[in-house]
């Protein structure tokens, strides 16, 4: 667990202290709307993450062997629609930077690609160097580039066990899945459903964390909540990411787009192509909803839910469903046709299990159980953004942060 603090006066880190689980844009929207507009409700604020580093859905995936590699595995950009964030994004200042890539849409069979157009009220927008996890990266930080006052980040670190002490009167207690005590809160912030959704189960064996402690409070809020919650599911994605030089770069950057969604296939449901450098590139393929459901149980060795949570994955099947997505790219005309041994990185499968929710969205009046001390923020609540995207999870971690803080 790699735990990064902010430098802040003993005398300030006192209670009421706030954990937060997951350091997507929900996450850390949570945590700086906190530290930033209400220090004295959360002079303590500790983001839990599972992952390498924040951004969440939206992290860039990195590695020490490759210093410019940089890809975004889960969504390259985001679009801002409705007023509220429209008028929010202007307090991001240097955090973001318009999104200029070339979005198209291809037919998979025929491999014809037309252009894709952004309507009039929506802005899309990218992080600097066009990393998306310097979006979440840059609103944890100060104008120096430290940790805003008061926030701790505890990266590759996995929440496997949630009580309350003193008869469910006191702190929450987080721990590790060797049941070792890893930190304590007043406040539990959901960033992402995952310990409090059924599917938890299937995937780490064992009843959700939060589920198991609600059992023993007796708060009709919270229960309310949480069965909200698990009436969604979730679409799932595979992706396989790659990472070319030279003269296999080329090929991908000579086919003119950036973003291109591709219709009627039964594999494939997006390409992601992220130019680097005058010779560098990395691509991302993205399965369809039904492929991923169908082989459903393979996360990627390399995926945090593997290394961390020790995930349930059929790793036999890895490279098999790499080869079947690389085989169905292959299949569309106009497509590169690549050996991946040619590749520098990869090619690397991973699994966005809890990618895309479904179903009823958590209403805003659940989202923040003051009794309980409880509050959810994510795409699965309910905001003026659609339910499922990047902007649904922002706003939803402000309006977490500013509840936790006036509370």
């Amino acid at each position: 667990m790699t735990v990064n603090k902010a430098t802040t006066p003993p005398s300030a880190r006192s209670t009421p202290q706030v954990a937060i689980i997951g350091s997507g844009i929900a996450g850390v929207s949570a945590a700086s709307t906190l530290a930033l507009g209400h220090p004295e409700s959360a002079s303590a604020i500790t983001l839990y993450e599972i992952g390498r580093g924040p951004g969440g859905r939206a992290a860039t995936r990195k590695t020490r062997a490759i210093p410019a590699l940089g890809i975004n595995h889960g969504a390259p950009y985001a679009d801002i629609s409705t007023q509220q964030g429209q008028a929010r994004l202007q307090t991001l200042g240097a955090a973001t930077r318009p999104y200029r890539g070339k979005r198209v849409i291809i037919d998979g069979q025929s491999g014809q690609a037309r252009a894709r157009a952004s309507s009039a009220d929506e802005t899309l927008i990218t992080g600097p160097d066009g990393e998306m996890a310097n979006i979440a990266g840059a609103m944890l930080k100060d104008v120096h580039g430290a940790l805003l006052p008061g926030i701790t980040t505890a990266y590759s670190s996995m929440v496997r066990g949630i009580t309350r002490d003193g008869g469910g009167d006191g702190q929450w207690v987080l721990s590790d899945k060797d049941s070792q005590e890893i930190g304590r809160a007043d406040w539990l912030v959901v960033a992402g459903s995952g310990i409090a959704h059924p599917r938890w189960s299937a995937t780490f064996g064992g009843e959700p964390p939060l589920v198991l402690a609600a059992a023993m409070l007796n708060d009709p809020m919270l229960d309310a909540a949480l069965a909200t919650i698990a009436q969604q599911s979730a679409a799932p994605v595979l992706t396989v990411l790659m990472y070319a030089t030279d003269e296999v770069a080329a090929q991908w950057r000579e086919l003119g787009f950036h973003d291109g969604l591709i219709e009627n296939h039964p594999v494939l449901a997006k390409v992601s192509i992220q130019p680097g450098g005058e010779s560098q590139c990395a691509v991302v393929l993205h399965s369809t909803i039904d492929y991923a459901r169908e082989n459903a149980g393979v996360y990627g060795s390399s995926s945090s839910a593997a290394r961390i949570g020790d995930a349930s994955s059929d790793s036999t099947r890895e490279e098999i469903l790499i080869d079947e997505m690389l085989s169905a790219l292959a299949s569309i005309p106009a497509m590169p046709r690549i050996e991946k041994s040619r590749y520098a990185f990869g090619p690397l499968l991973h699994r966005w299990g809890n990618a895309f929710p479904e179903g009823p969205a958590l209403p805003a009046d659940l989202a923040v159980c003051s009794h309980a001390r409880v509050a959810f923020c994510g795409d699965y609540v309910r905001t003026a953004a659609r339910m499922g995207s990047y902007e649904c999870a922002w706003l939803s971690g402000i309006r977490a942060g500013e509840q936790i803080g006036q509370s």
